[in-house]
């Protein structure tokens, strides 16, 4: 018999008459330690009749799923997109008029940790972090407009089949424990709510996507089931067992294994050792016994996997296992296609690692960490425009940022992040570039230049506080540098990417300000951008196209930030940096930085065939190099020893756009565009399409008879032009 209270629609509207002042309230399932299951907070009611249209609108501190009388509503998972927890919390509408029935109905909320209950022991300090409570929720259904009931203490709260769930730890389920209202009680009304605003969602939900078999199962010594399915990607897997009640599948997730094929244990690296007692990246399903057998995948975790190590336990076999790739929905804006095998499959590779680390937010690795480092980010971001509408996820990123800048103007190198972890060491100019970048690309895209008035007010704050780190010379050393140089100590010197940053800085807001009605302030930070450049040319100039000690990064700088190098040396410096490529065998002799600008400025300065080179050339240093492991995904470093799936080299994508086919938006929103392809040596084809907000712009060559024969569609509305210098784009 069910204990909580069956509601009409005349009741709930006369009750709500009276005491119209009365607010939904934050309910839990008081489930806030990791031992806790996952709660289902419930609401059971009556409808007379059924409404033309019903809305649930909920706002959700953790991860939620929707049930209306036993269906989900909706295909989304991990939802809503994690904010900053205790800043911001996003609000859902959910339409379930199509799952109503005229009598008795029951709405059903399963609540999971995500960010907002991060209890593992890691080394960004989540554990300690002062928001983390148990998952809650604040709503109200209406039909009809309006309002049937809304989220208080006649709720009732249950345990599910989760016995337990976390971010980096993974999902246990308990199929005997389905169909049953495991002690059932009041739902909690919760005294102190998320810290933050509540606000609509805002960012594109994540939803699984395409799915892998294995490409072999094999033994380990220690009696597990090895399956490597052939691609690293982010998400879960599903399977299919037969089995005893009680049974159990453990999965334990990793990117590697050893050389006698047991996991390596990589994924563990950053929470072992300090105190973490239970396992990361495992998941483990408890049969409930039915005939003809059962199908689960986790809800509430995400994995980065090629491999997974089942272990079987009791009666149980698999009859089946599939891994289901989880990112953000994006539709696809652009596409790429090529003659050339490697390149082709370097593309697939940037694309997957891009989708891997958008689970919600831009991230470094989908295994080790999720954490939406800032430097990866503003990298990785023109390749995501050119490939997918991803701009609603970047505008979300953004608000992170401004939602967790400091007074003084700081900015974290990690969103979210913990009060301990993400100020004052990884955050610096080349992560912080982020705050500037995102309304940069959006409006060079889209044309929308309301991020920038969003951030407008947060870039100049920024910008007073990172001028107050200028040194005595007026540049600036604070932060990362050229990350994850093959050869650290030849690495480009940290004050001078910094301060080519910074520089760039000041003339962004420049625009900005000539655009948005402050003249007096735009010749301002024109003039401390002169005053930088001139520093950065004394600092770091030696004459004869030498920049620093001749780094491929140091050459690059002054060339692919307008107007940096000094007067009339460009030529200098470009035949320095092509005879310097040249000489190491075009070896991607940079860290991530130098791995963006080094190929556009080649190209840009009429040596695209060099860049190509750098993609392709099978050696280390270099991207090729990456495909003889079967990934499918970009790394962390050249040299192979960390990360198997990082974006933060995936910058070839959008040069291949921008470059080998040549599509140039010269005004904001592809008003204006150049067509300027780039015809490689040895490539027989090359194509690029892309969706601009006046069409499908498509730009084509291929070799025919040993010439080059091109073929150009643009949409109307769209003036073509002659490419400008590259000065006068960036």
């Amino acid at each position: 018999m069910k204990t909580n209270a069956i509601l009409s629609l005349a009741a709930a509207t006369a009750i709500l008459g009276a005491t119209a002042a009365a607010p939904a309230r934050w309910i839990s399932g008081d489930s806030a330690k990791p031992e806790s299951p996952a709660p289902v907070l419930v609401k059971d009611f009556h409808l007379d009749a059924l409404p033309a249209k019903a809305v649930f609108t909920v706002a959700v501190a953790g991860w939620c799923e929707v049930f209306v009388n036993g269906s989900k509503v909706g295909r989304d998972v991990l939802s809503p997109v994690t904010c900053q927890p205790d800043r911001r919390t996003s609000s859902l509408d959910f339409d379930v008029t199509a799952l109503l029935k005229a009598g008795d109905n029951t709405l059903e909320v399963l609540l999971g940790n995500g960010w907002q209950n991060t209890f593992t022991i890691d080394a960004w300090w989540f554990a300690e972090a002062p928001w983390r409570s148990a998952p809650m929720i604040r709503g109200e259904m209406s039909c009809d407009g309006r309002t049937l009931f809304r989220t208080d203490g006649s709720w009732r709260a249950y345990d599910s089949p989760i016995v337990f769930n976390g971010l980096r730890n993974g999902e246990w389920y308990d199929a005997r424990r389905e169909g049953q209202r495991i002690k059932e009680r009041p739902a909690k009304v919760e005294k102190y709510a998320p810290w933050g605003i509540v606000s609509a969602e805002d960012s594109i939900p994540c939803r699984e996507g395409e799915t892998f078999e294995p490409k072999s199962v094999c033994r380990t010594p220690g009696g597990q089931d090895l399956y490597d399915f052939g691609a690293n990607i982010a998400g879960w897997c599903e399977i299919e067992v037969e089995g005893a009640a009680g049974a159990k599948v453990a999965l334990d997730y990793d990117e590697s294994i050893t050389s006698n094929k047991t996991l390596l244990g990589h994924v563990k690296s950053l929470t072992q050792g300090r105190g973490e007692k239970r396992p990361v990246a495992h998941d483990e399903y408890t049969l409930a016994g039915r005939a003809g057998g059962e199908r689960w995948h986790p809800r509430f975790t995400y994995h980065g996997f090629r491999y997974v190590a089942a272990t079987l336990t009791g009666d149980v076999r698999i009859k089946s296992i599939r891994a289901r790739f989880v990112h953000s929905d994006f539709a696809r804006a652009g596409t790429l296609a090529t003659s050339d095998g490697t390149f082709a499959a370097l593309q697939a590779a940037t694309e997957r690692s891009y989708l891997s680390n958008f689970v919600g937010i831009p991230t470094d690795c989908p295994h080790r960490e999720k954490n939406g480092w800032t430097g990866d980010a503003q990298l990785a971001m023109e390749t995501g425009l050119w490939n997918f509408d991803s701009r609603a996820s970047y505008v979300h990123f953004l608000r992170m940022m401004l939602d967790l800048q400091r007074p003084n103007g700081a900015v974290p190198c990690i969103l979210p992040c913990s009060p301990k972890f993400g100020f004052f060491w990884g955050s610096g100019p080349a992560w912080d570039a982020v705050l500037f970048e995102i309304p940069w690309q959006i409006y060079r895209f889209h044309g929308d230049d309301a991020p920038a008035r969003e951030a407008y007010v947060a870039m100049k704050r920024y910008l007073a506080f990172i001028s107050e780190k200028a040194d005595d010379d007026g540049l600036f050393d604070y932060g990362l540098g050229d990350w994850c140089d093959h050869e650290r100590s030849k690495m480009a010197p940290t004050r001078l990417t910094d301060s080519a940053f910074v520089y760039l800085f000041n003339r962004r807001l420049a625009f900005w300000a000539r655009r948005f009605g402050e003249p007096a302030y735009a010749e301002e930070r024109t003039d401390a951008a002169g005053r930088i450049r001139e520093a950065f040319n004394k600092a770091f100039y030696k004459g004869d196209g030498l920049y620093a000690d001749g780094q491929l990064t140091s050459l690059a700088a002054p060339l692919y930030f307008k107007g940096l190098c000094a007067d009339g040396e460009e030529a200098k410096v470009v035949r320095r940096l092509v005879e310097t490529v040249r000489r190491r065998s075009h070896g991607a002799y940079f860290g991530i930085l130098g791995a963006k600008w080094v190929p556009r400025v080649l190209a840009e300065h009429g040596h695209a065939d060099d860049a190509f080179r750098l993609f392709v050339q099978p050696n280390v240093p270099g991207w090729a190099h990456w495909l003889q492991f079967g990934d499918g995904s970009l790394r962390e470093k050249w040299d192979d020893t960390a990360s198997h799936n990082h974006i933060m080299f995936g910058d070839l994508s959008a040069w291949a756009y921008e470059y080998a086919a040549g599509i140039v938006p010269v005004e904001p929103g592809f008003k204006k565009v150049a067509i300027r392809p780039h015809v490689l040596k040895g490539v027989e084809s090359f194509s690029a399409t892309h969706r601009t907000p006046y069409g499908e712009i498509r730009s084509a060559w291929r070799h025919e008879n040993g010439k080059p024969v091109f073929s150009f569609e643009v949409p109307a509305g769209i003036e073509v032009v002659e490419a400008p210098a590259q000065a006068e784009r960036r």
